[in-house]
Order: structure tokens, then sequence, then C-alpha cells
């Protein structure tokens, strides 16, 4: 049993032994345990009802027991305590918390109210607001009881607000004799009306006067001179926002609007027109703006800008006004999308005027106009999350393409590298990529001139806008991004591995392979170069020739001369990979056994070795390696990529399945070590019994060489490999590489496009990656300081073979290209003949290859079957009307229209 602050007695726990939730939440409650009240409130505890005292919740109990901590209902209202739940005497919480009369207690619950967007004169308790209960019913001998009532002033409470009886807050302090409210409120209350309330015709003003509890001048309406002072008039009118009284705010502007300057406003805490955002005035921010109030701008202490403000809260209505004053040349913060798109999933509340929704679309709308100018591509900065980010995650898909229409990038990074790419549904992802398939529907199919524009803005990453351009004329731009990043990422990912057959995509990565093909043909002669030598080399030293002729000698220093530039050669350009790429680099396969076969050819042009026997074995494993590279490395041609995807995919399976099932192999080689193996004879097959069972998995057996010492056991065990190995197994493996190569084959094209995709990827990362990590130098500025050299961390020593890489802009405008599809698939190019010049192989006459073309052509054919149903459902939706209207009318029947 506990007491309550009106004295009586409550009991806490009933007789049973172990209490229930409800009363083991209220015993954490009365003894302050935030971490298990934190582990233990759910939303039905926290709506529970006591109904042994008044139907209170627990959060009412909260704010009547005073050994109840204000941090312990912070706790509560964190855990979802409805703060405006009343109990029979239609009492809140704010009115006990009043009623208690701690400021602590009483702030957390205002806070409440203020983050569940409540304004604090709307909580009534029969016509009382918080400053009625705090002077009736508040202990007036406390020494925080004139901060609590400071603290609502502060907050905007009405003071002039009367009770069902017409009683202010002052009249009913003066009724008590209670001389510091009094005080208080006539010197923190702005514009107190102590004669409009009368009670028994006797006002508020003859009771301060009767009583003697005012020394000072009182305040009168009709009276001006206390309104002579400025800052006296802004906090005057910062007040009637804060009570929300419009009407009394135009007035009061209006009788001083020679002494009030929207251009000081500023100096205080907030603007008035921030404020009258922040608390969802409607009219007087459309009283302000006609004033002319300057919608941009903040305080020291609110940075942000009104239309920030109406972003976060949603009121649609008062963006929609703020919007409007913003000019073409206007740029609106990055914020005021990310806010609204960032709680899109909000259900709006139209009766508070809170629609994100509706902001969120006169906003795109205004962009879309070209009205504003808007960073569609701007992140936050905390996160840096662009909008796009948000829509994927948030949003619905409608707002996603309208994001998508306006050029918002899916390859934008956040703080940890993901991409909205990365959340995008495939099917929305689809959709966009045939939207960003451009033309002109009404224009003729069949004219030879007809074409198609390709939009690739959304698909290249955010930077070339916001770098300057270092040759107007030739169109170059510094600042180069991965264009491929957004298509790589999606060539790895299974749900969006089918999208890269769009003729979008397959056109991007043939012009990119158009860029880099020389470096491909570059780099293949090279390496050939180095397995020819190294090929010659070895043979004219280690193939066992008798006295070499003097065309061997000749051949043997020729051999030695290439190999050692073409390996110095390699060994720069994998010394070049391993300082750009870092730890990716040693995760390739690929780059393995590159290194291995630089260490190896070291070895047999450098190292004297103990004996020409060793030299061989050398020799004999580098030919295998190099073959193998030079293997792998003309697969990255598209047309050959497939053969490389399936020699990796069925060894791939291959041996994983095997090395499932090496253990049995292993148990199998064992036992037939101890059934055949023999020491005494030297031409036994099971001495090294290991190699011996492998071998006898190609159908090697030699069982008639066999000597079955232990005829029942040995045969048994015999057969059960024959049956178990040789035949399951093997034929399992051979199965699994059947079925790997024909599913293989059905997507041989998806597979060109993945394998190209990857490899364009891997040469921009190469010539756009920094030689020097930037995290190493940035440490070094950090150690030094003012000291170190001031340079851009972005060092690129291939720049200018960057560029011949990069299509955007540098050989497109507008990250546009645009395809003939009657010219048999012919780029048209928008650049000037000299840039055209650029791209070798000449760019001028590219054509895409006849499925991309086919497939383009479909695209335009569905659309423009689309077209046509879309206007005849309109021409027939329009005759419908048209017949309705006749009929009703005329009484004309659609029989008789014609």
């Amino acid at each position: 049993m506990y007491s309550r602050m009106d004295g009586s007695k409550a009991f806490s726990r009933t007789n049973s032994i172990c209490p229930t939730p409800e009363e083991k939440l209220l015993e954490l409650v009365l003894s302050n345990d935030t971490d298990e009240i934190e582990a233990t409130a759910t939303k039905k505890l926290l709506n529970h009802v006591y109904t042994a005292d008044g139907n209170k919740t627990i959060l009412l109990r909260a704010c009547i027991e005073e050994q109840v901590e204000a941090g312990t209902i912070e706790t509560l209202i964190k855990c979802g305590a409805d703060v405006r739940y009343a109990d029979d005497d239609k009492w809140e919480a704010l009115h006990f918390a009043a009623k208690r009369t701690d400021p602590e207690v009483l702030k957390v619950i205002i806070n409440g109210l203020n983050a569940a967007n409540v304004n604090i004169n709307s909580v009534l308790a029969n016509g009382n607001n918080a400053l009625h209960v705090l002077i009736r019913h508040g202990n007036a001998e406390s020494e925080e009881f004139d901060d609590c009532v400071k603290l609502l002033i502060k907050e905007g409470i009405n003071v002039n607000l009367g009770d069902l009886k017409g009683i202010s807050p002052i009249f009913w302090a003066a009724k008590k004799d209670n001389k510091a409210a009094v005080k208080t409120i006539l010197e923190w209350g702005s514009s107190v009306d102590i004669d409009s309330h009368k009670l028994r015709n006797e006002s508020a003003r003859d009771l301060i006067i009767k009583k003697n509890l005012y020394s000072g001048k009182l305040p009168n309406k009709n009276d001006n001179n206390n309104r002579s002072n400025s800052k006296d008039i802004i906090d005057t009118l910062y007040n009637y926002i804060k009570i929300h009284g419009e009407k009394d705010f135009k007035r009061f502007f209006d009788e001083n609007s020679c002494e009030v300057n929207l251009c000081d406003d500023e100096q205080s805490e907030w603007t008035l027109l921030q404020l009258s955002v922040d608390k969802g005035c409607k009219q007087i921010v459309e009283y302000l703006v006609d004033k002319g109030a300057d919608v941009t701008k903040t305080t020291k202490k609110e940075p942000r800008t009104p239309l920030e403000i109406a972003a976060e809260h949603g009121f649609h209505e008062i963006f929609a006004i703020l919007l409007k004053k913003y000019d073409p040349n206007s740029i609106i913060p990055n914020s005021v999308l990310i806010s609204l798109v960032q709680y899109f999933d909000c259900e709006p509340h139209p009766e508070a005027g809170i629609d994100r929704r509706k902001c969120c679309e006169l906003l795109l709308a205004k962009n879309r106009e070209k009205s504003i100018e808007l960073d569609i591509n701007g992140s936050d900065s905390s996160d840096k999350n662009a909008p796009l980010h948000y829509a994927v995650r948030y949003g619905n898909a409608k707002i996603v393409e309208d994001i998508l229409g306006l050029g918002a990038s899916l390859g934008s990074k956040n703080r940890w590298g993901i991409m909205p790419v990365q959340n995008i549904e495939p099917e929305l992802l689809k959709k966009h990529l045939d939207d960003c398939v451009q033309f002109d529907v009404n224009d003729k199919k069949d004219k030879e001139e007809f074409a198609i524009t390709f939009n690739y803005r959304t698909l290249i990453p955010p930077g070339l806008e916001k770098a300057g351009k270092s040759d107007p004329e030739a169109g170059t731009n510094e600042h180069l991004v991965h264009e491929t990043e957004v298509i790589a990422y999606m060539s790895k990912a299974p749900e969006f591995k089918h999208l890269l057959a769009h003729p979008l995509i397959v056109t991007f990565l043939f012009m990119k392979w158009h860029r880099i093909r020389w470096l491909f043909y570059t780099n293949l002669a090279f390496y050939v170069a180095f397995f020819a030598s190294l090929v010659t080399y070895i043979f004219c030293y280690f193939a066992n020739f008798d006295e070499p002729t003097s065309f061997e000698k000749f051949m043997r220093y020729l051999s030695w001369s290439v190999l050692l530039v073409t390996f110095v050669a390699l060994v720069l350009r994998e010394s070049f990979q391993i300082l750009v790429l870092s730890m990716k680099y040693v995760k390739n396969f690929e780059n393995l056994i590159e290194i291995a076969l630089i260490g190896l050819s070291g070895a047999i042009l450098f190292a004297d070795s103990p004996s020409i026997d060793v030299r061989k074995q050398i020799s004999s494993v580098a030919i295998l390696l190099a073959a193998l590279e030079l293997i792998l490395m003309v697969g990255q041609h598209p047309k050959l990529s497939t053969n490389v995807v399936m020699l990796k995919t069925v060894s791939y399976n291959f041996f994983k399945f095997l090395l499932w099932y090496s253990l049995l192999i292993f148990a199998f080689a064992m036992s037939f070590y101890i059934l055949f193996a023999d020491k005494s004879d030297k031409d036994n097959k099971f001495d090294d019994p290991v190699f011996k069972t492998v071998v006898m998995l190609t159908g090697e057996f030699e069982a008639s060489d066999i000597e079955f010492k232990f005829p029942v056991v040995g045969k048994l065990v015999f057969a059960s490999f024959i049956f178990t190995i040789a035949i399951i197994l093997v034929n399992l493996l051979n199965g699994l590489a059947v079925s790997d190569t024909q599913m293989i084959k059905q997507d041989a094209e998806l597979i060109g496009h993945i394998s190209r995709a990857q490899h364009i990827r891997y040469v921009e990362v190469l010539l756009l990656g920094d030689i020097v990590p930037s995290n190493f130098l940035d440490k070094i500025g950090g150690v030094f300081g003012c000291c170190f050299p001031s340079m851009s961390w972005s060092w690129s020593v291939f720049k200018s073979l960057a560029r011949k890489v990069c299509l955007f802009p540098h050989l497109f405008d507008n990250y546009e290209i645009t395809v003939l599809p009657n010219r048999a698939g012919q780029i048209r190019y928008l650049k000037n003949q000299k840039r055209q010049k650029c791209c070798l192989g000449g760019c001028q006459n590219i054509y895409l290859d006849k499925e991309t073309v086919q497939k383009i052509n479909e695209i335009v054919r569905n659309r423009k079957e689309q077209s046509i149903s879309d206007r005849n459902i309109s021409d027939r939706e329009l005759r419908e009307l048209l017949e309705l209207a006749l009929e009703r009318l005329y009484n004309i029947k659609p029989s008789q229209i014609n």
C-alpha cells in the first residue's frame, strides 16, 4: 500500500504471490527503474487503465505520485505512452503535472505534446487549461510554483482563456490572494487582459487593486504607451503566435505596424515567420508573407528556413504559400526534399493540415516546371543519404518515378557506400529503363532519320555537374566519375542481372567497349609477346636438344631479351594494380595466377637453381600458368566471354562437389592401401594410394594386375568403389557439367553483357583510381599539418587515358546517346567533328548489332501501340460523356445522335 498526493491510500499489488504485468510495471515506475521499464513496457501495458483509481493509465499515475521522477515519465512517453489520455474527470497528463507543481515533470509532458504536434492550449479539462489547474489546485507554497507559471507562459499558454464560468487564470490568482502568481502573469505574459472576464461585475483589475496584489502599473488595453517599445511589441506578437491567436495577431500587428520591423525580428530566437510556421498558423504565415516577410530569413539559434520547418512538420498549405515566393533563381535547401521523402510513409492528418505527400508533389512539380532550382542529388549532413535513398526505402513507386524522372542518380553513395539501386524494386527499375528510351511517338517510324535517344543521367553517379569545365571549347571536364558503377552492381545482383539485356544498357556497354577495346588489344598483344618469349626461352634451354645450332642460339638471346622487357612491363602493370586496388587485388583468382607467374618467370630469368631439374620443373609449371592466363585474358572479349564463363563455372562446381566427396575418396584410398599395398613388390600400384585412387576415378582400374590377398573383403571394397565413385559420383559430376553448360549456352547473350560490364568496370577502377591511397595521404596531412604541402588527394596518373574511357560529357552531351534504328542502328554524335576524332577507330561510324536494333524497334512498336490505345480510350470516354450529356439535357438517345 502507498500514499497518493491527496493522502488517500491505494494498493500496489494484489494478494497473489506473482503480481500481474500491469502491477509489475507500476512497481517499476514507483521505483524509477527506467531500464526495466524500457525492457518491460509494451503498448498494451502503457494503455492499461487502472480502474480502481478513476480509470487512469500508468502515465497519469506517474504524474500524480511525487516519488516518480521526471526521467521515468520521459521514459514512459518514449516507450509510447499516450499523453492525450483523459480520465473520468477529463484530466490529462498535463493537468496532473501542473497540479503536482514540478517544473521538470511539467516540461517533460509539454515536450511530449510538442513531439505529437499538440498545441498546449488545446489540452483542456472542463474548460480549464494547465495554468488554471496550476493556480487553482497547485501547491502555491512550493518554491517551484513560480517556475511552473513562467514555464507555461513561455510555452505559449493562453493567459486570457476563460473557463466554463468565464474566469481567467489571473482572476483565479487574485481570488486566491496569490500575489506571486499575479505578479508573474502580469510581468511574463504579454497582452494580459484583466478586464474582459468578470464575475459578479468584478474584474481581475478590481480584485488586484482591492487586495493590493500588485504594486506596479496595471496594463490598459486603451493605453498605447506600454507598447512603444519595439521589443515588447515583437514579444507580444510571439505570444499571439504561440497561442494561435491569429485574429489578435493581425489586429495587433495592424495597430502597431509602424513600430514593427520585420527585418529586426531575427535578433530573437525565431523570426515571426519561422515561429508561425512551426506552430502551424496558416493565416499568420499568409499575412506575414503578404506584408513582405523574407521567406529565406533565419536566425543564429534557428538556422532552418521557414520552408524547411514547414517540410519537417508536413504543413502542406503553409508549404504551398512559402513555395510560391521562391523565384526560378532561388535554391531550395537540400533538407527540404530529404525531409519530405524521409517521412513519406507517415499517414497524413488532414485535420491538422499535415500531408507530406502533397508537399512533396508541390515541390517536384515546381522543379519540373523549372520554377525553382533543386539539387536532386543533394545529401543530408548526417548519413549522406540523397532523396532517392529515402524514396526507395520509404516512398511509393510514384514518388520514386518522379524523383528519377528529375534526374536523380541511382549511383549516389551514402556514408556507408550504399547506392539507391541496391534497394529499388526490379520491376520499378525495368519501367524506369523503358522511360529512359525517349522518342517522338508521333514521328513516323519508317523515316530514315527517325531517332531514339537513350538518357543515362540516372545511371551515372553524380559529380559531373559540380566540377567546372577546364576546356569549354573541347567540352572536357576534369572531374571524372565511374560511369559503369551502377551497371556493374546490377551485373552481380541476381534480381537485376536480366536487365543487362535491356537496349539502354546494351548500347551503353557497347559504346564503353568501343572506347576501351584499343586498351584490351594493346594489353593482349603485350601478353602474347610475353607468353611467346617465355615458351621459346624455355624450349631453347630445357628441351633436351643436342648441340644448339646458330639459329637456336639466336633464338635464345632474342627470346631472353623480349622476355626480360615484357617481364618488367608485367611487373609494373601488376604493381600499379596492387597500388590502386590494394586488398581487392588479391581476392581475384586471375591476379593470383599472375603473381605466381611473375615469381616463376623471375626464377627462370634470374635465379641460379641448384640443378637443371629444378628449373625444368619450374618451367613446366610456368608454361601451364601462362597458357591459363592467356585463355582468361582472351575470354575478356565479349564474343569469347561465354566460353571462359563455361570453363570457370564448370570447374568451380566440379571441384566444389569433388571437395564435398573427398573424404569418401580418401577413405577408399586408405582401404586400398591396407588391402593391396605390398612393400616387397616393386611394381605394386598402391604404394601411392591417393594418387592411384584419383587416377581410378577416370576409369583406369587395371583390375587384372591387382592381387586380391583377401578375396571377399578386397573384391567387396573394390566393387563398392566402382559402383559408388566410378559410376555414381563421376556420372553425377559429368551430368552437372552438362547442365551448367546448357544453362550458360541458353543465357549466352546475357552472360556476355555481364562479362563485358565487369571488365569495363575493372578498367574504370584502374584508370580512375588513386595510385596513392587517399587515407594514407590524409594521415600524412594530419601529422604534418600546415607544413605538409596542400594538394588534391585525387591523383590519377592516367587521367588522359581515363578521359578516353568516359563517355560523358567528353563524347556525348547531356548524358544522352542518339541512335538511328532505320540506319542499321547508327550512333549519332552531337559533338563537333573535332571531338569525334578523340575516339580511336572512327567514332562517327559505329553501328549497334542487329539483335539490339530489333529490341529497340520492339520498344518503339509497343509504345506506339500503347499511345494509340490510350488515344482511342480517351475518344471513347469523351463520346460516352457527350452521349450522356445530350441524353440528360435533351432526352436524345445515343441511337439518335448519328
